[in-house]
């Protein structure tokens, strides 16, 4: 009993040296159980890290922007506003008196003008080569040119050819004429099978089988009528002059299936399409 009391005297006059070592020691408890758990942590986001690298993930679904994308491209390029007719705010409804004396109302623009023209037929106009017949004297050849400007070299015309030589047709200049060359002859002398022939001005080359000629359409003619002022109009060319309606256009091109014409005053162009019943 005597021991303890000493014990408990001693405890008393070292009680702070005492706790001062259990707050140490539960200090270092602390920082070594801190050190572990941080360790076990970090090897937790490294797998954590690792897992996610690692993983296949789905993709997200894809956006369908199309709509957005016609948005763009119609903004881009908005529509053509037309306010040709049959719109009235700028193209007011004409009253005209036709060729009996009654009136006629044009609603849509295509009873009086350029429009209201109608194209009755459209014929070509042929370039036409043929070997007529051979002898000694060479081969009778025939040419025509339907479409020249001139009316005297629309006729055919026959001259008497030799294999490579020229003769002179109608245009060129004095340094380029335009020629028609026979460069060769193919089969018997006497009785040949195909003529070679050249035009120098353009190089062109024209086969010509025996017995058929070579047919080449060079432009084209057209029969029209005004039927407003019952006007009929023949064998129009190209740049040829027409008068209707108080005004003058020219025809400023024939195609196999189109005429187009040009009003002199402000040169705007009106394109008419042969219809089926026009030949």
């Amino acid at each position: 009993m005597e021991k303890l009391k000493n014990l408990m005297a001693l405890a008393k006059q070292d009680f702070e040296k005492v706790l001062l070592v259990t707050v140490v020691l539960a200090l270092a408890l602390a920082v070594g159980l801190l050190y572990s758990f941080s360790g076990a942590e970090q090897e937790k986001a490294e797998n954590v890290r690792r897992e996610w690298s690692t993983r296949k993930t789905k993709q997200p679904p894809a956006v369908d922007i199309a709509h957005y994308r016609n948005a763009l491209a119609s903004a881009q390029n908005p529509p053509v506003v037309d306010l040709g007719l049959p719109h009235k705010l700028f193209n007011p409804v004409k009253w005209m008196r036709g060729p009996e004396g009654r009136f006629v109302v044009d609603r849509l623009g295509k009873s009086v003008g350029p429009e209201a023209l109608k194209i009755e037929s459209i014929r070509p106009l042929n370039r036409t080569l043929r070997v007529v017949s051979a002898s000694p004297e060479g081969y009778l050849t025939e040419i025509t040119f339907e479409a020249s400007d001139r009316i005297a070299d629309r006729k055919a015309r026959q001259f008497t050819m030799k294999t490579d030589e020229k003769v002179r047709l109608s245009g060129g200049t004095a340094r380029n004429p335009n020629q028609l060359w026979l460069k060769a002859v193919k089969g018997k002398a006497e009785d040949p099978d195909e003529f070679v022939f050249e035009i120098t001005e353009n190089k062109e080359s024209i086969v010509v089988p025996k017995g058929q000629p070579s047919v080449r359409a060079e432009a084209f003619v057209a029969d029209m009528n005004y039927p407003a002022e019952n006007r009929q109009y023949k064998n129009l060319r190209r740049d040829s002059a027409i008068v209707f309606g108080g005004e003058e256009y020219k025809i400023v091109d024939i195609s196999e299936n189109e005429v187009v014409v040009s009003n002199r005053l402000n040169d705007k162009k009106t394109r008419l399409k042969r219809t089926a019943t026009a030949k």
